[in-house]
Parts: C-alpha cells; sequence; structure tokens
C-alpha cells in the first residue's frame, strides 16, 4: 500500500497540494483497489480534504461521488452533513447508501428525518444502510424512525438489520 504525505505532514506546502490531487485523480481509477487505497489517503488527509470531497459529490462519475462520501464520512467533520443530506437525493444507490453511511458516522441527530426517509428507498442496500445509521446515531427520534421502518418492512435482511440497530440505539431485546 503507497503511503501519501497529509498536508500536515509536508507543512502544508505544494506537495501536500499535489497529494491531494493526486488522490482526486485516482478516485477515478478504473481498478477499484486504487479507489479504495486514494479514499483511504483522503481520510489520512483529514479536515483539509473536506471541500475538496464535498466539490466530489457532484462529479459526474458515480464511483467518485461514492468515495468522496465515504471519505466525509470517515473523516467526521460536521462540514459534510449538509452535502451528505443532500447526497441522499443521488440518482445512484451506491452514493445514497454511501451518503446514508456517512451521516451515520457523523452521528448528527438532525440527520434522523432525513435517514427515516431512506427507508422507503427502493434498494434494499440503501435501507439498511439508513438502518445501521439511525442505530449509531440512537436517541428517542431515531428509535421511532426505527420502530416504524420495522413495520413498513417486508424484506427479511433488512428487517434483521432495523433490528439489530434497534438494539443499538439503546431498544434493547427485541
Amino acid at each position: 500500500m503507497t503511503t501519501y504525505n497529509t498536508p500536515q505532514e509536508t507543512g502544508g506546502d505544494r506537495s501536500g497540494e499535489q497529494t491531494l490531487h493526486t488522490l482526486i485523480s485516482r478516485l477515478s481509477d478504473p481498478d477499484k483497489g486504487v479507489r479504495a487505497e486514494a479514499m483511504h489517503g483522503l481520510v489520512r488527509i483529514g479536515e483539509p480534504a473536506v471541500p475538496s470531497c464535498i466539490a466530489l459529490l457532484r462529479d459526474d462519475e458515480w464511483r467518485v461521488r461514492y468515495r468522496a462520501a465515504e471519505a466525509l464520512g470517515f473523516i467526521g467533520d460536521g462540514e459534510a452533513y449538509a452535502p451528505l443530506t443532500a447526497a441522499l437525493g443521488d440518482e445512484k444507490d451506491h452514493v445514497r447508501y454511501m451518503a446514508a453511511k456517512g451521516l451515520g458516522l457523523l452521528g448528527d441527530p438532525r440527520a434522523v428525518e432525513c435517514l427515516q426517509g431512506m427507508q422507503r428507498d427502493e434498494n434494499e442496500f440503501v435501507r439498511r444502510s439508513a438502518a445501521r445509521s439511525l442505530g449509531k446515531i440512537g436517541g428517542a427520534d431515531a428509535l421511532r424512525a426505527l420502530r416504524s421502518a420495522l413495520e413498513d418492512e417486508a424484506d427479511g435482511g433488512v428487517r434483521e438489520v432495523i433490528i439489530a440497530a434497534l438494539r443499538d440505539a439503546g431498544e434493547g431485546e427485541i
């Protein structure tokens, strides 16, 4: 695995900018492993990569948007809340899935309402991701959202994830 210097390690100089540019360009690589490695590099850079990752949520290529949403979730910067919420409306289910996951990683209770709406997404993996995120966020609103989702969900696999999320959110035995 290649290691990249963060802007902090390079003193924020030009080489740090080049590193960020290199990682961003690798998000378009045809190789899934290269894209994953680039995303992890952005996470290691941390906060200085957030504006670039937010901009990448508007990229034409869904794989880039997917990895940008993933990086924003792992970086955990609150500035990513609104862009990740907007990405829940992406045309590509992979991006919606990762935006829901990212919101769970941020742990911001404001995301509960948006994530509750994602429990009606056509894609079962998006619904699973939204449920897991609701479980991570926890609180009374998340519990209500998960209980409601459990009542409405027909897919057995998604129901299992919702039950686990209810436990994670503090519901106890179900």
